[in-house]
């Protein structure tokens, strides 16, 4: 009966800790990005490659924090989110670096990402994994 009880107990206590992680995860979204492309106001639009954009080809979003970490070792970089809005079933993002910019990132997963400065405007597409 006490064996029972402590493989009761530490079933209980393995859950909750499952439960604990998956609160905090809620937070964070770890996101592929897979497209790009740049326009300039007299030249047009172009596809470009993330190398080629220098954007992190993998990033996690961290809403409680507010930040956006890049997990490729080659192009660390961090930004501070500004501001987190829900618009029905999608999440959106702003901030500004350099330009300004928006992530909208839908229940499904899929990430698109806009920025804009003087004459020039680019757009990202990707993927998140959502808790």
């Amino acid at each position: 009966m006490a064996r029972i009880s402590a493989v009761l107990l530490a079933v209980t206590i393995i859950f909750g800790a499952v439960e604990m992680a998956m609160a905090v995860d809620k937070d964070l979204r770890t996101c592929a990005l897979s497209r790009a492309i740049e326009c300039i106001a007299d030249e047009g639009c172009l596809e470009r490659t993330i190398h080629k954009m220098n954007l992190p080809r993998f990033v996690q979003i961290d809403l409680k924090s507010k930040t956006i970490t890049s997990l490729d070792k080659e192009v660390a970089r961090n930004t501070k989110i500004s501001a987190v809005e829900y618009a029905g079933g999608l999440l959106v993002l702003h901030g500004t670096e350099l330009r300004g910019w928006s992530i909208a990132i839908g229940e499904d997963g899929d990430l698109s990402l806009t920025a804009s400065g003087e004459s020039e405007a680019f757009v990202v597409f990707g993927s998140c994994m959502n808790p």
